[in-house]
């Protein structure tokens, strides 16, 4: 069974072992130290560039100070670490020469670095190279390329959004232009100027005929039960029941007649109405189309109008806030960082290895001991 873990023990045996620890450390120092002073120097110059929010007019410009607008603003991160820019920069500086098997990979990944710092509109472009004044002159560079690729960029976007506007308001004017046409054709075809008077006139024709027919209706009635009465009173005279008998059917006549044309008036008066809400309909829906069609073209104005007046305010403005100094001081190596991270290692490296020691001797001792009680046992025996 292994032993618990002793605190004091191991702390005296790191102790004992101070001049191994000690030793480690200052071999590693020592060996940063030379190595720093060995390497060659390398210098980092920036440029910074200040990325300015559309203008007012625009509604992005609303947005500035949003979280989710600063992060889009990584996109001109890629303007400037472009390789196609950056190659453009190796040929112009020649550094190509000095190391002519290095791939455009490889320049960038030692030499450019491009970064806009968290919630901020700096756009920052460090160049590293052996030579400050060759590097401020990268640097540079690549900064007012930047900026000439963003003007050149929303200039091309500003000519093609008016191009795409100016499309949509030439179809928007055809299809007003339709819509004013049709319209004016269906108002010609169909009018539907008379056909509210005639439906007023059927329908006050169709009272009259209503109201005869009811008169006449009633009429009926009151002649059936006077001619029922008399039929059954023997004792008056027969005149007056001929007279009836004579003008009962006449009337009856009249009422089917009356019936008739007022089942006419109703077809009439139906087929008027249902022509009219059909003409309406169509009237309704062309003007609909037509109203629709007057406030795209008037949208689509206004929107090319305001195009117009914005161009070259669109997008964002970059300029160059500093365009860097040459560097006097060397980025690369740090010696001081060099030999407080050696120094580090050195302690970890020690302890680590003081640690595996520590833990190699309890073990063998650990096992040394049951064989010493064996021994013991056996001489007593």
């Amino acid at each position: 069974m292994p032993e618990p873990f002793d605190a004091y023990q191991y702390a005296s045996y790191l102790g004992r072992n101070w001049r191994t620890i000690a030793l480690t450390g200052g071999v590693a120092c020592g060996l940063s130290l030379a190595v720093s002073l060995l390497l060659p120097g390398r210098y980092t110059a920036t440029c910074r560039i200040l990325i300015e929010p559309p203008a007012a007019s625009d509604q992005r410009a609303a947005q500035a100070v949003s979280p989710i607008y600063l992060e889009s603003l990584k996109t001109y991160e890629h303007f400037a670490s472009s390789d196609s820019l950056f190659l453009d920069a190796l040929n112009r500086f020649h550094l190509r020469d000095e190391r002519r098997g290095k791939s455009v990979e490889g320049w960038k990944r030692s030499v450019l670095e491009v970064e806009i710092p968290r919630n901020t509109r700096i756009l920052e472009i460090r160049v590293t190279l052996p030579d400050p004044r060759k590097a401020q002159a990268l640097a540079l560079y690549l900064g007012q390329e930047t900026v000439n690729l963003n003007r050149t960029t929303n200039r091309a976007g500003d000519e093609e959004l008016l191009k795409d506007i100016q499309k949509q308001f030439d179809e928007a004017k055809v299809r007003l232009e339709q819509a004013e046409e049709a319209r004016h054709q269906i108002m010609v075809r169909e009018p539907t100027e008379g056909l509210p008077a005639q439906i007023e006139s059927l329908e006050t024709l169709r009272s009259d005929v209503l109201r005869d027919l009811l008169a006449a209706e009633e009429l009926i009635a009151e002649d059936t039960e006077r001619e029922q009465r008399l039929a059954n009173d023997r004792t008056r005279g027969g005149a007056e029941l001929e007279t009836l008998r004579r003008d009962l059917p006449l009337t009856r006549a009249r009422a089917e007649a009356l019936r008739r044309k007022h089942a006419e008036l109703d077809r009439d008066i139906a087929g008027l109405q249902k022509l009219l809400a059909e003409r309406t309909a169509r009237r309704d829906r062309y003007l609909v189309e037509r109203q629709n069609a007057q406030t795209n073209f008037e949208a689509l104005d206004h929107r090319l109008r305001e195009a117009r007046g914005t161009v070259g305010f669109r997008g964002e403005r970059l300029s160059i806030i500093d365009p860097g100094i040459v560097p006097e001081r060397p980025s690369f190596p740090n010696t001081p960082l060099n030999v407080i991270l050696a120094a580090l290692l050195g302690l970890v490296g020690s302890l680590v290895y003081l640690s595996l020691a520590f833990s190699y001797e309890r073990q063998r001792a650990t096992s040394a001991r049951p064989a010493l009680v064996a021994s013991s046992q056996g001489r007593d025996d």
